[in-house]
């Protein structure tokens, strides 16, 4: 079941890391992900950085590409994991998920509309 926090990899190659940042259920079955990224010096995206203190499955500085966010439903996201588009992986900690979302609303490249599908402050 899509919530918010679930944490997916990318099954295609460059095979990154996408969280969901709302409950579908209070967005009438939309979801909102973002994806991880390896932190470049050409980065777009550079409101959230993290590492692996953030979530043990980074390695590197990691940026969260709030420009590449994608939403959609939340029956279709679970049908992209269930042909093995997506893998469910463990979920980023509830502190790095509330960062992430944190960031989420400063960033100047998440959509207005995408900032009203984050959970209440």
């Amino acid at each position: 079941m899509i919530r918010l926090g679930t944490t997916l990899r990318c099954n295609l190659p460059p095979r990154h890391i996408w969280v969901v940042l709302n409950d579908p259920c209070a967005c009438e079955g939309r979801v909102l992900m973002v994806n991880l990224t390896t932190l470049r010096s050409s980065s777009v995206d550079d409101a959230c950085i993290l590492d692996h203190a953030d979530f043990e499955l980074l390695d590197h500085p990691t940026t969260v590409a709030y420009s590449r966010h994608e939403t959609g439903f939340a029956a279709g996201l679970q049908q992209a994991i269930d042909s093995g588009f997506f893998t469910e992986i463990t979920p980023v900690p509830a502190a790095t998920l509330r960062k992430i979302i944190e960031c989420g609303r400063r960033s100047p490249d998440l959509t207005e509309a995408a900032k009203r599908m984050l959970p209440p402050p």
